[in-house]
Formats: C-alpha cells, structure tokens, sequence
C-alpha cells in the first residue's frame, strides 16, 4: 500500500462487507471519534393554555455533528431523565417513568399533564441527563412544553367591525 493510504478500499471494489454493515461501521468510528451529540426533538413545544389533559412525545436521538443517526446504539439507561413543571394547579409526568431506552439511536418519551388550569407561561421540562458512550460524555438536554396564549375558547373581546357611517363624497359647486 502507498505511504499515506488509509488502508480503505474503493468503495467500487466490494470488499464482501454488506453497505448496510459498512455503514453501521463508519458511524461506530465516528462515535469512537467523540461525533456524538444529543438531540431532542422538539426542543421546545408552545400550546396553548389549557385545563385539559394534555400530552407531547419528545425524541431523543443520539447523531453525529452532520446529523447522522447513530442507529447502532442500543442502550437503556436507568435514571436517564426527568420531568419538572411550574404550574401551580397541574402536575407532569412522563412514561416510561425514568429510564431512557434507545433502539437504533432513538428514545421515545411520552411527557403528559393531568386536566388542571395549566396557565400562561407555565412550562414542563423533561431533562435527559448526561451520560458516557465510548468513552465520551454527552452533555444533558431538555426540552420544554410553554404555554402560551389562551385556551382555544372564542374570544369574549369586542370584534372591530366596519364603519357603518356613510361615506362623504365631495361636494360640487355651481361654476360661475
């Protein structure tokens, strides 16, 4: 092999390794690399106030820096998250309770509120705590449920309608 060379074949030439199997391996190298960071999908949600029960499903995934899915990282990890709330009637939760189980690179968490006046500005925040993959720390991360607005009821202020006075054409006078 020439100095210099990678020792990698051209992709051209199979070197009987499945794509799927190649893939699953360069992503492998770029986590032993420390290309590994948390994301959680949607970082921040804003419905609208509500005293209904409520729910926000929350994807924590694990990519790389360019956004590729980690999808060969399979691991639950016990104490991996967790939910806080500042309403001051409603309570959050999450399911599955504490453990962040990932299947191919990706964690599903459920965060609910029970039916209570979850007013303007109130939030809840599932936290994912850090934790170590090869070797490398991966920094904690929340999302956030904001509420926003008011309920969805109809608005009880006054609606601006149009004038109703008649309009003022200009007047003609008699020419001299």
């Amino acid at each position: 092999m020439a100095r210099g060379s990678s020792g990698v074949p051209n992709p051209s030439l199979n070197p009987g390794i499945k794509p799927a199997v190649r893939d699953a391996l360069g992503l492998m190298s770029k986590a032993y690399s420390g290309d590994v960071v948390m994301v959680i999908t949607p970082a921040t949600a804003e419905p609208l106030a509500t005293a209904a029960a409520w729910t926000q499903t929350f994807y924590v995934e694990l990519q790389t820096a360019a956004g590729e899915l980690h999808t060969w990282f399979n691991k639950a990890i016990t104490s991996g998250h967790s939910v806080a709330d500042t309403s001051t009637a409603g309570t959050a939760t999450v399911s599955p309770a504490t453990t962040t189980t990932f299947v191919n690179g990706i964690a599903t968490i459920v965060m609910s509120g029970d039916a209570a006046a979850w007013l303007l500005d109130e939030t809840a925040t599932l936290t994912v705590a850090a934790f170590e993959v090869m070797g490398y720390t991966i920094a904690e991360k929340t999302g956030v449920v904001t509420f926003a607005g008011t309920s969805a009821s109809p608005s009880k202020s006054p609606s601006v309608s149009p004038s109703k006075s008649p309009s003022v054409s200009p007047s003609v006078s008699p020419s001299a």
